[in-house]
């Protein structure tokens, strides 16, 4: 497959270090320019000379102004705006220039993902105005340029977020404080994965479509510290993202984020069935999120001819699967039988043992390591861990390995023993089931 990449050069520069590391399978024709009127231009260009079989735009500004201009014949994206480029922009604003954020200015940010944003920092009522303007627009980079401006020196704001480095660079010289937002790397490979879903769907494999749906819930109301509790949510989506972005990655798919706590997994039928359920990717997840009380995972897996069929189907599944309960997943091949295929992870008289089989750990040392989580508390470092199973630090760095990979396991901060690296401080939290084996 050859996708088309249109947009500033700074911008096209992060793609293709993305692209040339992580979409090797991918050919790319890369298109710059700094003047987005121009993205229409070089979009119907690439299209006429049939050079691509997709076209992806760095941003939703120079895919407003080609949207209108040319017809798609092929897939055609841009990349969106993300949470992890915003508080990366946050960061700066506040090392750089001291703001306190409680006042910015943006142009094609979402005023509400940025307040969401702010407001998980501890930002909160913060005042965002953003630049009433069209893209299409005659002159729309001088007039965003001027909003920026008579925020910042009407007293209104303490710093100013952009997306175009024609409005950035005179805001700057004039000492006004400006941020060029760029995309985050997690959305250009989706992107990127989504166009391949696109095209993979236009050339009419019907039936070997998949989507899964994941939705992950935490309740730590029980940690009487809110600077603790607050760290371990954060730890928690975190540590949840990478396993779900991991196992994307194994089944070549593209992941989608709805929010901090939903994800869905484009990938094929193929790839469902032998890689994600088979190859027990599935397991791992699901796993995780039985590893206690605290901890809540549902999975819906839908299959069709199209992306939209698939997306219907394994909503319809994971509907079923919050209805029924936290451990149970579901799938959904055809919407005119009665019920979906229920696939139970494991009844509870059998989750410990079958716990044991997956994890490859032998039964006595997880026994013992059940009774030393009781009686000498569940966080240790993997010396501790040594310590407590009369066995040599390598061996508790095999178990270690294997219990992060069966998701029991949180890193909670370190700890200098003063010389050498600091020792990971480790959370482990073996499943409810094996807790009374």
């Amino acid at each position: 497959m050859k996708i088309g990449v249109i947009g500033p050069e700074t911008t096209v520069k992060i793609v293709k270090n993305v692209a040339e590391r992580d979409a090797a399978d991918v050919q790319f024709v890369y298109c710059c320019t700094e003047f987005y009127e121009e993205s229409g231009e070089l979009a119907a260009k690439l299209q006429k000379q049939k050079d691509v079989d997709a076209i992806l735009f760095s941003g939703p500004t120079n895919y407003a102004y080609a949207r209108h201009r040319v017809r798609p014949r092929i897939p055609w994206g841009y990349l969106p705006h993300s949470r992890t480029a915003a508080q990366q922009s946050f960061l700066q604003a506040i090392a750089v220039y001291g703001s306190d954020l409680h006042a910015i200015s943006v142009d094609r940010y979402s005023p509400e993902l940025l307040r969401e944003v702010l407001e998980s920092a501890g930002v909160h009522n913060a005042q965002i105005y953003q630049a009433p303007y069209d893209p299409e627009e005659g002159g729309y980079e001088k007039k965003v340029q001027d909003f920026h401006r008579d925020c910042y020196r009407q007293g209104l704001v303490s710093a100013c977020f952009t997306s175009m480095e024609h409005v950035r660079e005179p805001l700057l010289a004039e000492g006004i404080p400006c941020i060029r937002t760029y995309p985050a790397e997690e959305m250009i490979r989706e992107q990127i994965y989504y166009l391949q879903v696109q095209e993979f769907t236009a050339r009419e494999n019907r039936g070997k479509l998949a989507m899964i749906a994941i939705h992950f819930n935490y309740v730590f109301d029980d940690v009487q510290d809110l600077f603790i509790r607050e760290w371990e949510k954060m730890q928690y989506q975190n540590e949840f993202k990478a396993k779900v972005y991991s196992v994307a990655q194994r089944m070549e798919a593209a992941v989608f984020e709805i929010g901090i706590d939903h994800f869905f997994i484009v990938t094929t039928r193929n790839m469902l069935m032998n890689v994600f359920l088979k190859n027990g990717e599935h397991w791992k997840l699901m796993q995780f999120g039985r590893r206690s009380s605290e901890y809540k995972v549902w999975i819906g897996m839908g299959v069709g001819n199209t992306t939209l069929e698939a997306k219907s189907r394994c909503l319809m599944a994971i509907n079923h699967a919050i209805a029924d309960r936290a451990g149970s997943s579901y799938l959904v091949e055809d919407e005119k039988r009665a019920t979906a295929a229920s696939i139970s992870f494991e009844d509870s008289s059998s989750s410990a043992e079958f716990f044991i089989r997956r994890i490859g750990i032998g039964r006595e040392t997880l026994m013992r390591l059940n009774q030393s989580l009781q009686q000498e508390g569940d966080t240790m470092t993997s010396e501790e861990m040594a310590a407590r199973l009369g066995i040599t630090t390598r061996s508790a760095n095999r178990i270690i390995t294997r219990l992060e990979e069966a998701g029991c396991i949180t890193t909670v901060g370190k700890r200098s023993g003063g010389k050498g690296r600091p020792a990971r401080v480790l959370k482990v939290s073996l499943p409810e089931s094996l807790r009374g084996t």
